[in-house]
């Protein structure tokens, strides 16, 4: 026997008794069914012999029996919504865990995340940035190697050279290759016609 249990084998343990008592109180109900049709019996013969004492013992008897197996149905219906509503709120009480552990790591994430702090630096990279464009511009100018020398239509045209030549280089070598299956399709026609 282990001497710590984890929480699910105490879970497990609690629905085995809680089954072994519902299990329990229906075999109680089932034997005061039998109790009660033995009663009825008793009754029915002390009737049809006229021994009122007997039959009065029989009807009390019926009622105790009825008594206990109402009490009985009670009791297994009461365990029965019990346990139904440590069910709902074993699901209920996931749920909320769940929920406040994203909501500890929301507020984690936001703490963590200083936007203001975040935004100074990215502002000042630009800034930098830009102050490096700026100084990189005023180095090539005072150099004569100016970025505005270099017409933006140049650039563009090189551009477009580029494309253009890159494009035509995929497109012949998509041709040769049409070309060279056409020619193997050919040869394979000859072939079987001889």
């Amino acid at each position: 026997m282990k001497l710590f249990k984890s929480k699910e084998e105490r879970a497990l343990e609690a629905r085995l008794a809680i089954r072994q008592g519902i299990n329990d109180l229906k075999k109680c109900d089932r034997t005061l069914e039998k109790k009660k049709a033995e009663m009825i019996q008793h009754a029915q013969e002390a009737k049809a012999q006229g021994i009122s004492q007997q039959y009065a013992v029989a009807v009390s008897g019926l009622k105790m029996i009825l008594s206990y197996q109402k009490r009985c149905k009670a009791m297994i219906l009461q365990i029965q919504m019990t346990e139904s509503l440590r069910d709902l709120t074993t699901l209920s009480s996931k749920f909320v865990k769940l929920m406040g552990n994203v909501g500890k790591e929301v507020s984690s994430v936001a703490k963590s995340t200083n936007f203001a702090k975040n935004q100074l630096a990215f502002e000042k990279g630009m800034l930098s940035a830009e102050s490096a464009m700026g100084q990189l511009e005023d180095f090539m100018e005072e150099s004569g190697m100016s970025f505005e020398q270099e017409s933006t239509s140049d650039i563009d045209a090189e551009i477009e050279r580029m494309i253009d030549a890159t494009g035509a280089a995929q497109i012949d070598s998509l041709d040769a290759e049409i070309d060279r299956r056409l020619a193997e399709s050919e040869a394979g026609r000859s072939a079987l016609k001889e």
